[in-house]
């Protein structure tokens, strides 16, 4: 029985410190995100379909941040999408259609 418990000490305090060192690296080795990209992202349809020319929702997204790109660059989307990606960059934009 001792065996037992002490296996099961063993394996946790393993799990324990495994856990605390992929804490510790999450921390270490994360990739800042400008917050507007993620907020550009949010209203963009998501069918990574190419027609703006880039590679998917998330290379427009960055691409409006960075200003590589305009603000109604997705030609799927909504004209409410454009207002309000146009309102998160700060202009005023069109739909694209």
């Amino acid at each position: 029985m001792t065996g037992v418990i002490m296996a099961a000490v063993v394996v946790g305090l393993i799990g324990l410190l495994i856990g605390l060192l992929l804490g510790f690296a999450a921390k270490a080795f994360a990739v800042p995100v400008d917050e507007k990209e993620i907020e550009v992202r949010e209203f963009l349809p998501g069918n990574n379909c190419g027609a703006c020319g880039y590679a998917g929702c998330d290379a427009v997204a960055a691409a409006i941040v960075e200003g590589k790109a305009p603000v109604n660059a997705c030609p799927v989307g909504p004209a409410s999408m454009v207002e309000k990606i146009g309102a998160i960059m700060g202009v005023e934009a069109e739909a694209s259609m």
